[in-house]
This record gives C-alpha cells, structure tokens and sequence, in this order.
C-alpha cells in the first residue's frame, strides 16, 4: 500500500493540476469553513462577555486591572520602550511579508486581508469612541488612555492576519503570532494598554478577519479533480473520471473505474472540520468511553483510523473493500480502495439467514483480533457468490474495542438481521457454529434503543421486534442481566439540570434580601418534633400500602424496617427507583419469583398513584367549595381547571401518535397488574388496608408540612396544605435528581409563596420538612438497610 506526500502549495487560489510533472494552473471555488464559524461565535462571545462584566462589575475589572504593574522606573522602562520599537517595526515587516506573499500567490487572500484591515480600523475607531462616551472604567480598562493608545493599531493587525488566511501558510503563522504577542505584552507593561483590553482588541479584530473571512469564503483544501488524477496515477490507478457520490462539510467521496474495475476514493481536508468535532465531542460527552472507546476528533485522524481498520480486518480474513494507497495531496488525505462486490443481506432473499449466520461468523473473527465495527447494519453485511460475508466499509470501527464495544456489535447485528429474517431466525444464526455456552448475558440487556445504530433503530421504531428478542434469548427461568449503563448523562437529565440551574439563579436573586438564619433561630421546637413523627408515619403507610397486594404473609414491622431502608437509597436514585428496586428484593427473599415480585409491587404503586390523583381531585373540589353560599359545588376556577385537564386528556386520546404511546405505556402495566386489583377489591379487609396506608401515608407528609409552617408563625388551610404537598410531590417524582432534590424544593417554594405565606417563612419551613422527610431518614436508613441485609431478608 503506497503512501506519499505531494502537493504541497495545493492551499492556495490556484491549484497545481496534471501528469507526467507537468504543472497546469487550474482555478479553484472558494468555499466557508464551518470551523470559521465555530471561531467567529467564540470571539463575538468572549468580547461580550468581557464588556459585560465592565459594565456591570466595574470594581471587580478595576481591582483586576491595578493588578498587572506598569513600569515606570528606569532602566526597565526604556528596556521595554525599545523591545517595544522592535516588536513593531517586527510587526510592520510581518504584515508586509503577509502581503507579498498573498500577492504573489493568493491575491483574493490579499483583498480579503485588506478588507479585513480597513474593517478593524473602522470597528477600533468606533470602540475608541464608544469608550469614551461611556468613560468610567470602560475608558480607563478597555479602550485605554487617550494620549498613547495602542487599540486602534491592534486591532487593524489582528484582522488583517486573520483575514489573510494564514491557517495552510505555516511558514508565516509562526512568527506573526510570537511578534503581536511581544507588541501586546510591551503595550501592556508600558501602559498603553490593560489586560482586559488588549484581550478585547485581540478578540475584536478576530471578530473582524472572521466576518470578512466567511463573507469571501476561502481557498479550499481539497484538491481538484484533475489533481487527484495526476496523483492516482504516480500510485498506479488511471482513471478517467471522478463522479462525486456523497458530501460531507470536509469530506467527500467519489468513484470512477480503471482497467481492474471500479474504484472508490475518500477524501478529507481541513476545511469541514467544525461540525465533525461537536459531533464527535457530543458523542463522547453523552455516551461512557466503554462505550465510544477512543474516538478521533478529526476526519483525517478517522480515515487513518479506518485504513488500519480494514488491514486488520483483511488479516483476520474477513472481507472488507481493499486499500490501494494512502496519499497526502497537499492539506488533504486522500484514500483510494476498491469496492467489495456481493449482494446486501437486505436483497439476498431465500440465503438471507445463512448470510446473517456467517456475517455472525465474520464478526467473531473480527472481535478476535480486537476489532469493533461500529455501525452494523443489514446493508453493511454483503454476501458472495459463495455464502460468504464480509461488511462493505469500517468507517466507525475500533481497534483494540473492549467487551462492550463488541457486545454492541453483536446487538446491533442482531437487531439488524431480525429486520430482516425474523426475530427466531436471527437468535439461531447469532447462536449457530459458536463455541458450546450460553449467549453472552449482556446481550438481552443491551437490546435497548439507545444502543443500536440510527438506521436499525429507525427500522425497529414503533415494533415490538426487541421484546420478541429478548423473550428469545432469556434464560431458563425468564431472568435478563442487568443493563449496563451507556450513557454519561440522558437528555431528560441534561434538561433538569438546565431547569434547575435556572429556577435556582431566579430562586437566589429573589431570596437575596432573606434572612433564613433568623427565621431558623426562631423555630418552635415542638412544632419540629411533630413534624418528625409526621415523617416517621409515612413508611408505616408505605409498609400498609404494600402489604395487602402481596399473596405471602409479610411482618408489619419488618416491612416497616424495608421502607425505613429505602430512605437510604434515595439519597443515591431517582424517587421512585430506589423504593421499587428494594421491595422487589424484600419480596424475593420473602419467597416470590421475580414476576410475582414484580407485579406486586406494581400493583401497590398503580393504587397509590391512583389514589393519590383522586385525593388530589376531591382536593381541588374541597378548596372551592363555599359554606356561605350552602353548596357543595366548587368554584368556577376549579371546574375550570379540571375542564382544561379533562380536554387535555381528551387531546393527547385524539391525537394517534400520542394515543399510541400512551397505549404502548400504560397497557403492559394494567394487564400485569389489574388482576391483583381486582382480586383485593374483592376482599375488603385487604382493600382497606391499602386505601388505608396510603391516606396514612400522605397525611404524614402533610402533618409534617403542616407543622413545618406552624414551627415558624405560619399556617394555611389544611386543603391547601394537601394541594401544595401533592402537587410536589409529582414534580418530585417525575425528576431524575436523587430524592426528587431540587424540584421538590423548588415546587414547595412556588405552592407556599402563591398561596399566600412569606418567602423567609416558606423558605424556612421547607427546609425543616425536607430535613425531617429526606435528610434525617436517610442515617436511619443506612442502619436499617445493614441490619436487613445482615439478617439476608433484603
């Protein structure tokens, strides 16, 4: 496999094209880097924020100004008077390097630069004036003294280099660079400029280059095609014509043919490689490196990564399309491969499940040699004449992939090839000619849609082809692995936080005059005590709530313990996850099959949420009712809300999609547990024993919020107190932070101060309830939970 380095001035406005060494000059397009505009948002942005924060912290900015000396003793000051004479006659020699050598052989890029230059003039003349008027810190920290400064002359350099395009003129970027910053830091010791502003100079006059840079657009990186011919040829491939089949920002194929067949050829240049890297970077914020692995951030570095790849692969003996030569032409590497003939496992027909069986193989020989693929799907498997499979490209593949990684793989090919053989008939190709033992375990767990290309996930959207897998694929007993975790972070997380942070910047600049020490100093010590014993009746309800839908008997005590216990894992779960997870396992060792253990504790928290929206209800009916005019129909405010919530309803029914995912949610939830239901509907004693716990529950939350508002001089309408500790408590639920923390704060905040109580007093008193309800459980918890697991009844 050749590899060469040619074409080294192919960066400028003519490009160097032919063969047989003949140069022929051959004009090129201009094009817009979305790098420029990545740059271009980063400048406008930091300037923005560096006015911002003098306008609006002036004695913080000159506090931070006075701490940079300036030199006004002798012999340093004369030092720096003649490194600064040098730096800018260093400079002046810069520019007009700069300039011949733009004339000389890219004159748009001299146009651009100059255009640039008079733009920094005009935008530095402007900043100059716009501090004066402003004066203050303004004129004395970012445009500088009047008598000797230096922001206008900064910033007209500063375009005219950034507008001049030096990013493929390395020989000059260098130096340009080293003698502005030794003219800055002169500037700056000498008085002529602040920190701040010459920062604010740098940024403005990049902000300048940039906008003139994307106005004109640039010489592009990549080569033409008559210079990708001449180079193809010194590699010994002549083709005639290049037909581009896909585009990418930095990044595009192309295909022709010559006397051996076909020929594909990759090529990627700098110019594009803006949005590649946040998407990559996005990728690798969001997913788990095991996961991800080592991904490359540029395109260069993944076409590198992707030669290596199928020479690994071809070692391993699996077929991949063949590498020709890997040519560096100027800025740009170019890839040159043949394809690899067969017919996609999507058009094989009758020989598509032995094609997925030995794609399976093929895979295994990969992940043999250390090797993911990536980005598996059924049209990346073709197939021979023979039988045999091989992928048609390794774009996203690793080297040295890790268990997971493979595992994904796997999955994804799995997945792939039920869509097209059927759920039965892909197990049996994944399970056929590999060595005698289970399926890997994490297999079943992984069949989750995050972890399958965007192809196959599209393809499998809206189906039930995922739980027919792993219906296939479980074990013996109906058991499946637990899933490992993918994602660093979900989206629903990222909102919440975003959410939170800013629900906590508005929450902080209104409470800013609040005193929360005094008002705790002041607390009604009784008050405290019962609204603990509140919160200590809450997991009595809890345990009562549970108890009738289990079909085994369970010690009221003991499952008191459970619910104590969970206190502990809420401080490391979202709500609800810990409380379930728990009870599932204190079910398990109280003798239930994971199933019935399951569908018990659904069963309990179907009744408490039902419950729960219909105390909420009777509630709001409550609040709006008036003794003075002797009815018992509420207010016009509370049927009106309750109409709105009703056409709601109604709306989400109407609409299809909505309808189905409401369906595809709530029905695997009513069928496994609506049996129970009925079966302890029919038994009153066990029906009132839940209806029961659950009210005892809930009112031991509203005790303690109750007495949490009489503790510091506060009280409300007890209807009231249910309405606000309900409705935060289904914000609580539904947000992924531990314990609800947060958004259950924040809601009981919003309920107490709507309705009528201080924000010192609201503010106090939440947090002494969530103190006695989440915090003080929680050691309580621990202890329990040791002595549970100790005893091996959890």
């Amino acid at each position: 496999m050749p590899v060469a380095d040619r074409g080294a001035g192919l960066g400028d406005d003519r490009a160097v094209s032919g063969g047989g060494g003949e140069a022929v000059l051959a004009p090129a397009t201009r094009v817009r880097r979305p790098n420029d505009v990545v740059q271009l948002l980063t400048a406008a942005a930091g300037l923005a924020l560096i006015v911002l924060l003098t306008l609006t912290t002036p004695d913080a900015v000159d506090t931070l100004d006075r701490t940079v000396p300036t030199v006004v003793r002798d012999p340093l000051r004369t030092l720096f008077s003649v490194a600064s004479v040098a730096a800018s006659l260093a400079v002046l020699a810069v520019l007009a390097t700069v300039a011949v050598d733009a004339a000389r052989h890219r004159r748009a890029a001299l146009v651009q630069a100059l255009v640039a230059g008079l733009l920094g003039l005009l935008l530095g003349a402007v900043a100059e004036r716009s501090g004066d008027a402003a004066g203050g810190v303004v004129a004395d920290v970012l445009t500088g003294p009047r008598d000797d400064a230096a922001l206008v002359p900064v910033v007209a350099t500063i375009a005219f280099l950034v507008g001049a395009d030096l990013q493929r003129r390395r020989r000059w970027r260098a130096p340009a660079r080293w003698v502005v910053l030794a003219a800055l830091v002169c500037g700056v010791a000498l008085g002529n400029l602040t920190m701040q502003g010459a920062v604010a100079a740098v940024l403005l006059g990049a902000v300048a280059g940039l906008a003139v840079r994307l106005a004109a657009g640039v010489s592009p990186a990549r080569p033409g095609d008559d210079v990708l011919r001449a180079e193809l040829a010194r590699a010994g491939v002549v083709v005639t014509a290049l037909e581009v089949t896909e585009q990418h920002a930095g990044l595009v194929r192309l295909t022709g043919s010559d006397e051996e067949g076909p020929v594909c050829v990759t090529v990627v240049d700098p110019d594009g490689r803006g949005l590649p890297l946040v998407r990559r970077a996005g990728r690798m914020l969001r997913f788990r490196a095991a996961v991800v692995g080592r991904p490359s951030l540029s395109q260069r570095g993944d076409l590198e990564r992707e030669t290596s790849s199928k020479a690994l692969a071809a070692a391993a003996g699996v077929p991949v399309p063949p590498v020709v030569a890997l040519l560096a032409v100027g800025p740009a590497l170019v890839l040159v491969e043949r394809p690899l003939p067969g017919t996609p496992l999507t058009e094989a027909g009758d020989g598509a499940e032995a094609g997925l069986a030995a794609a399976f193989a093929a895979l295994r020989r990969l992940h043999a040699v250390g090797l993911a693929h990536g980005a598996l799907t059924p049209d990346s498997v073709l197939l021979d004449a023979d039988g045999a499979a091989g992928f048609r490209d390794l774009r996203a593949a690793q080297p040295a992939a890790g268990e997971l990684q493979r595992d994904l793989d796997t999955v994804a090919l799995l997945v792939g090839g039920a869509t097209v053989v059927g759920a039965a008939a892909a197990v049996a190709a994944l399970q056929a000619d590999r060595t005698p033992g289970p399926t890997p375990a994490r297999v079943p767990a992984l069949l989750q849609p995050v972890a399958l290309p965007a192809a196959v996930r599209r393809a499998v959207r809206g189906t039930e082809l995922l739980a027919e897998l792993r219906r296939a694929l479980a074990g013996p007993d109906g058991t499946v692995a637990a899933a490992p975790r993918l994602e660093r972070f979900s989206v629903r997380t990222i909102l919440t936080v975003a959410a939170s942070t800013v629900a906590a910047v508005l929450l902080a600049s209104q409470l800013s005059q609040v005193s929360v020490v005094d008002e705790l100093r002041r607390a009604d010590p009784l008050w405290l005590l019962v609204a603990l014993g509140g919160s200590a009746l809450t997991y009595v309800g809890a345990a009562l709530a549970l108890i009738p839908f289990v079909p085994v008997a369970l010690s009221l005590g003991r499952t008191t313990l459970v619910q104590v216990s969970s206190a502990w894992l809420t401080l490391v779960t979202p709500p609800t996850v810990g409380h379930v997870g728990i009870n599932i396992r204190y079910l398990q060792r109280a003798g239930l099959a994971v199933g019935a253990a399951a569908a018990s504790v659904a069963v309990s928290q179907v009744a408490t949420v039902a419950a729960t929206v219909l105390l909420l209800l009777v509630v709001g009916w409550a609040s709006g009712v008036s003794a003075s005019r002797l009815s018992l129909v509420p207010s016009g405010e509370v049927l009106l809300v309750l109409l709105g919530a009703v056409a709601v309803v109604g709306l989400l029914l109407a609409v299809a999609p909505a309808r189905r995912l409401l369906v595809s949610r709530l029905e695997p939830l009513l069928r496994q547990s609506l049996p129970q239901l009925l079966a302890t509907a029919t038994e009153p004693r066990r029906l009132a024993t839940a209806l029961g716990g659950i009210l005892l529950q809930n009112a031991g939350y509203v005790l303690a919020l109750d007495a949490s508002l009489r503790a510091f001089d506060a009280s409300l309408a007890l209807p009231t107190v249910i309405g606000v500790y309900l409705v935060s408590s289904a914000v609580g639920s539904v947000a992924p932070t531990p314990g609800g923390l947060g958004a259950v704060e924040a809601a009981l905040l919003g309920g107490l101060t709507a309705t009528g109580v201080p924000v010192s007093a609201a503010l106090a008193a939440v947090l002494a309830f969530r103190t006695v309800t989440f915090w003080l459980p929680a050691p309580v918890g621990w202890v329990a939970f040791v002595r549970l697991q100790s005893r091996r009844y959890i």
